[in-house]
């Protein structure tokens, strides 16, 4: 009679330490080791090692697992809300968007990048990430694209996308020693002066029709 009881107990335990497991590394990625080992895992998590392998098949499928549990985190950063409010407010909001997800969760982004070398599914996950982050700036910056022709218009959003891309905050913040304030500071400048010469340009193809 208690079977029921007994097993939900058992699922129950068992999705809470798959969720231990994933909230540590997180938190061991954030220290900067990458990729975590699973005893560090274990440890941090307060699980035993052989029960790390019951829930999950393999260390990549940790990692993997821990991309689709943040995946569900970034879903509310990629929500285009502003695309009618002034290129100025959408630029900073686009540029802090960008600079939160990567101060939260930029190691995460890292590991992905790291273990895409060698895991499928991890290649699957980047490249989903990567078209999530050009439809954003497609959905934000919609009115400069229409204005464009499509080479141009897709030049834009690759330029946009790589200036305030994972990358390049990691270069900044790594090589140039930039905080997170001065980096959000160069990005809106630079985007500013970038879609500024979208209008200038698209205003001199008007005079000249």
């Amino acid at each position: 009679m208690d079977q029921p009881a007994s097993l939900d107990g058992r699922s129950a335990r068992r999705e809470r330490n798959r969720l231990a497991v994933i909230e540590a590394v997180f938190s061991l990625v954030d220290e900067g080791k990458i990729p975590p080992p699973v005893e560090s895992i274990a440890e941090r998590a307060g699980v035993s090692v052989s029960s790390i392998f019951r829930n999950f098949d393999g260390l990549a499928d940790i990692q993997n697992q821990a991309h689709v549990h943040a995946d569900r985190r970034w879903a509310a950063h990629f929500v285009v809300s502003d695309a009618d409010a002034s290129q100025a407010d959408r630029i900073a909001s686009h540029v802090r968007t960008r600079v939160a997800m990567f101060e939260a969760d930029g190691a995460l982004m890292r590991l992905a990048r790291s273990r895409a070398l060698d895991h499928e599914q991890m290649v699957k996950n980047l490249a989903r990430l990567r078209g999530k982050f050009a439809d954003q700036t497609r959905q934000r910056f919609a009115s400069e694209i229409r204005q464009l022709t499509p080479a141009a218009a897709a030049d834009l959003v690759a330029i946009v996308d790589t200036v305030t891309s994972p990358e390049a905050y990691d270069l900044m913040a790594a090589a140039h020693a930039r905080s997170s304030r001065q980096i959000t500071r160069a990005w809106v400048s630079t985007l500013t002066s970038l879609l500024a010469e979208v209008g200038t340009a698209t205003e001199q193809t008007k005079g000249n029709a």
